[in-house]
């Protein structure tokens, strides 16, 4: 066997581990939000039409609502409905999957340009892919990723060949993102920054900025740009490409919900209570930490030290943009403000670090795969073998799942729910954790919920619908809240699991783990201490109040 049909193999193992870990990893949890996503996905195929009202939560109901995700949800209800849940894991594993093997070959070909890089390439993009992990499952946001990253591709060629034809997928990709997931509206800042990016490239060629400085300082922009100015674009091709991106824009407004998009979108930009309130919206400081996620992007931040000691030291400077730079160090923003966005960090970083790493670290001949002599077959073999073995581990190792919302019945309220589906004659609004109106909207639809996963940040009550439900815990002010609402069912958690630390959680970042776990639950301690109240029915996961 020779060894480019090796090297061919060893990456398409790779990848069948990388799907085999994602499909394990997918099947080993429920996602709180998939609930609600077929559920109105099913709507959508029962329907004909795109919901525009409010009427799974009580607290909302006859409002207008907008589901930016509403093709998507149609497609996996589709999928579920007739292949099972097995086939939608193995989908948005696949398309994760996808998006390793483009930017895999976007990378080597286009950024590397004949550079042998696999090393880094296989390095980072495992790292990558088990940094983004936390966010990845049945996850709509995937479709995101992908679509910027075909973003990423199209400017690149746009901005390299100078051919306005390409600029032509613009319009049609955003249509379909903003069918598809609110990330639209990054891909549409993307457009806009990168104008924005190339009209200062345009200005500081044109009227020589970086004479008017000292040389230090002149050498410091240099480094900024990692300087390459020269490729710059003129006014003519600025225009062309502001041109399509306005009609990029124009063409999401064509979708069901036209200018309704934009505006319930809005309330995102608003309030924005929820990126400390939903823990995957969190910081890179909340817990639980992602330490490969910090891993990764300490590489990405030495690569912008190392270029600047390279620079100043020989005066050295990289062939690489300053959009390209821009692009990643805004996602890096991003995804420190909220560990749910590194994923887009990662696609916008990879190129720029392999690129890096492969020009400073050159990797000897004699070690690269390629060239290994044949006294070296045993290890190829060892890697194809572990690669395999790995991956059947992995598959062998999966809960293959027929219905989720039975399998998950220790982590979520599934006999509650179907104590509730026998007496009919509790017919009231109901109070449930957040966490579970997902996953009620399906399994006890004829229940109307105070608040699910979809609409956290909707306006309400003076602030949003997620501050108000939190003020139930609120010990001042939970009886006057459930009288406000009326509410006469609640349905919580039968036990709190106390937050485990790690070991590095503990010894090296010293997090207190008796301090973390010592907030009280509130409501539950109301309801269990009051005379108002009544258990109807407990087990090890749920447990149903009725007030008196």
């Amino acid at each position: 066997m020779n060894k480019p049909k090796i090297t061919l193999i060893l990456w398409i193992l790779f990848y069948i581990f990388i799907f085999s870990y994602i499909l394990n990893f997918s099947l080993s949890g429920l996602d709180p939000d998939f609930g609600w996503h077929i559920k109105v996905g099913q709507g959508i195929m029962e329907e004909k039409a795109v919901p525009n009202f409010e009427h799974y939560n009580f607290t909302l109901a006859g409002q207008k609502w907008v589901d930016h995700e509403w093709l998507i949800n149609a497609l996996t209800y589709i999928i579920y409905d007739n292949l099972g849940y097995l086939a939608v894991n193995i989908f948005f594993a696949l398309l994760f999957v996808l998006i390793l093997a483009i930017l895999h070959f976007f990378t080597k070909k286009y950024i590397l340009a004949g550079k042998n890089g696999d090393f880094f390439i296989f390095i980072f993009l495992a790292l990558g892919a088990f940094a983004c992990l936390p966010h990845l499952g049945v996850r709509i946001q995937e479709i995101t990723i992908l679509n910027l990253l075909l973003l990423f591709i199209i400017i690149h060629f746009y901005n390299i060949n100078k051919n306005w034809k390409i600029l032509f997928f613009l319009p049609p990709l955003f249509y379909f993102w903003a069918n598809t997931h609110a990330g639209f509206l990054i891909g549409i800042f993307v457009l806009f920054f990168w104008l924005f990016i190339k009209i200062l490239e345009l200005i500081i060629n044109k009227y020589n900025i970086l004479k008017l400085f000292p040389n230090k300082i002149k050498r410091f922009f240099a480094f900024l740009n990692f300087i390459n100015i020269d490729e710059s674009l003129n006014l003519k091709y600025i225009i062309i490409f502001f041109g399509l991106a306005v009609l990029s824009v124009l063409t999401t407004l064509f979708t069901p919900y036209g200018l309704k998009l934009y505006e319930f979108l809005g309330d995102y930009f608003k309030n924005t209570i929820y990126l400390k309130l939903i823990m995957e919206w969190q910081s890179f400081y909340y817990l639980p930490i992602q330490y490969l996620q910090l891993l990764y992007s300490a590489f990405f931040i030495i690569i912008i030290l190392f270029s600047a000691i390279k620079f100043f030291n020989e005066g050295r400077t990289k062939p690489i943009n300053l959009w390209d730079i821009s692009a990643a160090a805004f996602f890096f923003l991003l995804a420190f403000k909220s560990k749910r966005n590194f994923p887009l960090f990662f696609v916008s970083s990879f190129p720029i670090i392999v690129y890096f790493f492969s020009d400073f670290f050159v990797i000897p001949d004699k070690f690269k795969i390629k060239n290994w002599p044949k006294q070296f077959i045993i290890i190829k073999i060892f890697l194809i073998i572990a690669l395999l073995l790995l991956s059947f581990n992995r598959l062998l190792t999966a809960n293959y799942i027929e219905d989720p919302f039975i399998f998950f019945k220790n982590s979520h309220p599934y006999k509650a729910a179907q104590y509730l589906k026998k007496h009919p004659e509790l017919d009231t609004n109901l109070l449930s954790i957040y966490n579970w109106g997902g996953y009620l909207i399906w399994t006890l639809p004829e229940k109307k919920l105070f608040i699910d996963g979809r609409l956290s940040q909707y306006p309400y009550a003076g602030h949003t619908l997620m501050e108000e439900y939190y003020e139930f815990y609120n010990k001042d002010k939970i009886e006057d809240k459930i009288n406000e609402y009326n509410i006469k069912l609640i349905l919580l958690n039968s036990r709190e699991d106390p937050y485990k630390l790690n070991w590095i959680d503990k010894y090296f970042l010293l997090f207190n783990q008796e301090k973390i776990n010592k907030t009280e639950n509130n409501l539950k301690n109301y309801l269990d201490g009051s005379s108002g109240w009544k258990v109807l029915y407990r087990d090890d996961v749920a447990t149903v109040y009725s007030r008196l």
